[in-house]
């Protein structure tokens, strides 16, 4: 049996303080290019790959993550959600693996990733 471990230590917060940091200031529109190919939408936890921004779709604003590993195989929900927490997605309970509640995600297949969603604004007013 394969474990792929997830270390969440200082040096993971900081290279998710890193991308927060990218993403606040640059805030992302759908359609400009893919923002898994700028390395600063990207942080790397052991063998964890994260792209996040803060996605901009009309007036809402969402908080979106896509987490992957270097295989044909996906991550676990349990690490996708404990990366989601780093990069301030609120509402999980740290032990289910059902959706949280609030949060949006789907499994892609021709990526091989899990993507997460979660709105945090909505004309002019925060969730």
């Amino acid at each position: 049996m394969n474990i792929r471990p997830l270390v969440i230590d200082d040096n993971a917060r900081a290279e998710a303080r890193r991308v927060l940091d990218y993403a606040t200031s640059h805030p992302y529109q759908v359609g400009n290019p893919t923002p898994g190919d700028n390395p600063c939408y990207t942080a790397h936890f052991n063998t964890y790959r994260a792209v996040f921004t803060y996605t901009h779709v009309g007036r809402k604003v969402y908080r979106h993550l896509t987490v992957s590993v270097p295989s044909e195989k996906y991550p676990s929900p349990i690490a996708a959600y404990s990366i989601a927490v780093l990069f301030g997605f609120i509402g999980w309970n740290g032990t289910s693996y059902g959706m949280p509640d609030g949060w949006q995600g789907v499994v892609n297949e021709k990526d091989h990733c899990i993507v997460l969603a979660q709105e945090i604004f909505e004309s002019g007013h925060m969730h």
